[in-house]
């Protein structure tokens, strides 16, 4: 897949953090919760604005993943659960640059949602794909190359993940759009035999814009290059640069309710050709609700638009407040 630069209408002026701070429009700070990139450096939405003093917000992550791919000499069993808890801190440091920091802690296990599902996707008529053969609430990643064993994990972990630490430079605000650079670094403090890091030290360099098309609708979108250190998980496969991207709309719908949907994509992280490994284009959809004193709810779920190159479903909830 080749990635489709975004293309944002933004208005002229200068001013402010943010335009409408009741107003919806922020992106849900989602990505490819693929239990074997969850350590790679890979950008989740960033602000397109700031607020003028601190900003703290804690995102959920629970996702499922249960498939098995055979293709020229590859095989591989996915039959996994993740959880990852991000905690995200923001400050400005002038009128034009703004730090963030973002602490992960992620599991990966067998979990217990397999049920609920499989439920799910008899409900809503969905494929179940290799789901009924495999035994529930258990941990199997398993991958197999050219008759070698590369992957054999069956056990369940968790831990301190990779820290990333990011610049912001704003390029524009006005009343209604608003446009961000962003120099973020990722950490090597997690543990690569755990799926919580990679081993190695990620670059990524991104733009993230909003633009307010009037007092109910706004559209947004990011687009981002990351360079991938020498990592420890299929580092003779791993690829060096991952170009990233989103694009999205909210809805005011009633007071502070908000409804969004976004689209999230990337590409290749290893070189292979089975698609779990390959590039993946992530749909989520649900809705923000911001209440009187500020805090914001993100409610939301992921469904993998391309199938099987991403977890089969992720749930998501974040808390978000400034001050």
């Amino acid at each position: 897949m080749r990635f489709v630069a975004l293309t944002l209408l933004l208005g002229s002026g200068s001013v402010l953090a943010d335009p409408h701070p009741g107003a919806g429009g922020a992106p849900f700070t989602v990505r490819d919760e693929n239990p074997l990139l969850a350590g790679f450096g890979l950008p989740t939405a960033m602000p397109s604005h700031v607020a003028e003093g601190w900003a703290a917000g804690m995102d959920i992550f629970w996702g499922s993943t249960a498939l098995l791919q055979d293709r020229d000499g590859e095989v591989l069993l996915v039959d996994a659960e993740t959880r990852e808890a991000r905690v995200t801190l923001q400050r400005p440091i002038s009128d034009r640059f703004a730090w963030q920091v973002q602490l992960p802690y992620r599991y990966t296990g067998g979990g217990n949602l397999d049920s609920f599902i499989d439920s799910w996707h008899d409900f809503f008529g969905l494929a179940e794909g290799v789901r009924p053969l495999l035994p529930d609430d258990q941990l199997n990643i398993i991958y197999v190359r050219d008759g070698a064993r590369r992957l054999d994990i069956r056990s369940s972990a968790n831990g301190l993940a990779d820290i990333q630490a990011a610049l912001g430079y704003r390029m524009h605000a006005s009343a209604e759009s608003a446009l961000m650079a962003w120099l973020s670094v990722k950490l090597p403090t997690g543990d690569a035999d755990k799926l919580t890091g990679s081993g190695a030290t990620d670059v990524s360099l991104l733009l993230s814009g909003l633009h307010r098309l009037n007092e109910r609708w706004s559209v947004f979108g990011q687009g981002a290059a990351t360079w991938l250190g020498d990592g420890d998980l299929l580092a003779d496969q791993q690829r060096s640069v991952v170009w990233s991207g989103m694009a999205g709309v909210s809805v005011q719908t009633w007071r502070g309710l908000s409804l969004k949907a976004q689209i999230d994509a990337h590409t290749a992280a290893y070189d292979s050709d089975l698609d779990f490994l390959n590039e993946a284009v992530v749909l989520t959809v649900g809705g923000d609700y911001r209440f009187a004193s500020g805090w914001r709810l993100d409610l939301g779920v992921s469904e993998d638009l391309a199938v099987e190159h991403s977890p089969d479903v992720v749930f998501l909830l974040s808390l978000k407040q400034s001050w």
